[in-house]
């Protein structure tokens, strides 16, 4: 399977310590086997998923059966309100 992953994400990945990035790598490999702590997200963020490493959380969404994305990454206690906010910001006015 193949994960890509936003910029959010990537840079959040690159500034972790190399402990918890270390963990999050073997997460994401456990992910593209279909395997993890893996949830589906409701209300305003139906759709998506999250992947919980510790108290960390990825938000990604499975764009094909073959194809993920990793949408936004931080810990737990603020990820799904800075996405919603993102989310909110992106999209056009009307």
């Amino acid at each position: 399977m193949k994960i890509s992953a936003s910029e959010q994400v990537a840079s959040w990945l690159s500034a972790l310590a190399p402990q918890p990035k270390r963990r999050v790598r073997l997460a994401l490999r456990s992910l593209a086997r279909g395997r993890g702590d893996i949830k589906a997200l409701q209300g305003s963020l139906e759709g998506f998923n999250r992947l919980r490493i510790g108290g960390l959380r990825i938000i990604y969404q499975q764009r094909s059966s073959s194809e993920i994305t990793l949408e936004y990454a931080s810990t737990r206690d603020v990820v799904y309100e800075m996405y919603e906010q993102f989310l909110s910001e992106r999209k056009p006015a009307g």
